[in-house]
C-alpha cells in the first residue's frame, strides 16, 4: 500500500479536477438543455427528441465523471482510514478493519449526497422522463444512504457491545473475588 502522502499527491488533484468538471458540465447542461428544448429538433435515426439526446449525452458524461470521482475518493478514504486505524493506540486487527469499513460507509454517504444535490436539478430537466425520475431518485438515494448508515451503525454497535461485555465481565469477576474473600 502506498503512503498517504503519495496517494494524496496522486488522487487529490484528480478528485478536485473531476469535481470541477462535474460542476462545469452541469453549468453547460443548464444552459444548453433549455435552448435545445426550444429548438424542437428530432434525431432522425433514433427518433429521439434533440433535447432528450443532448440530455442523455450530458448524463453519460456526468456518470463517467461521477464514477471517477467516487473511485478516487474511495482510494483516499481507504488509505486515510488505514492510516487513522494504525495511529489509534490499542486497536486490534479486526478493529482496524472496522474503522476502515465505517469510514468507507460515511464517505459513500457523503459522496451520494453531494452528487444528489448536484445532479437533482439536472434530472428534472430531462424531457419526458425528468419529472418521474426526479420523484423516484430521492427515494432510491434515501434507501441507499439508510443502508450505508445502518451498516456503519451496526458495526459500531457490535464493537461497543463487545466492549461493554468485557467491562461487565471484569466488574463481575472483581465482585465475585470480593464475595469469595468475605466468606
Amino acid at each position: 500500500m502506498k503512503a498517504l502522502s503519495t496517494e494524496i499527491r496522486e488522487k487529490l488533484p484528480k478528485l478536485v479536477l473531476d469535481f470541477v468538471a462535474i460542476v462545469i458540465t452541469l453549468f453547460v447542461a443548464y444552459l444548453v438543455l433549455p435552448i435545445v428544448g426550444v429548438v424542437g429538433y428530432t434525431v432522425p435515426v433514433a427518433g429521439l427528441s434533440g433535447s432528450l439526446a443532448v440530455a442523455l449525452i450530458f448524463a453519460v458524461v456526468l456518470a463517467v465523471l461521477a464514477v471517477r470521482t467516487v473511485r478516487d475518493a474511495a482510494t483516499l478514504a481507504h488509505v486515510s482510514a488505514n492510516g487513522l486505524a494504525s495511529v489509534v493506540p490499542g486497536l486490534q486487527e479486526h478493529q482496524q478493519g472496522l474503522v476502515e469499513k465505517v469510514a468507507h460507509d460515511f464517505l459513500y454517504v457523503l459522496v451520494i449526497l453531494i452528487l444528489f444535490y448536484l445532479l437533482a436539478p439536472f434530472v428534472a430537466m430531462i424531457p419526458g422522463v425528468g419529472p418521474s425520475l426526479a420523484a423516484v431518485v430521492p427515494i432510491a438515494l434515501l434507501a441507499t444512504v439508510v443502508i450505508f448508515l445502518y451498516d456503519a451503525g451496526r458495526l459500531i454497535y457490535d464493537e461497543v457491545q463487545k466492549g461493554v461485555h468485557e467491562v461487565t465481565e471484569k466488574i463481575a469477576s472483581a465482585v465475585e473475588e470480593a464475595e469469595k474473600r468475605k466468606k
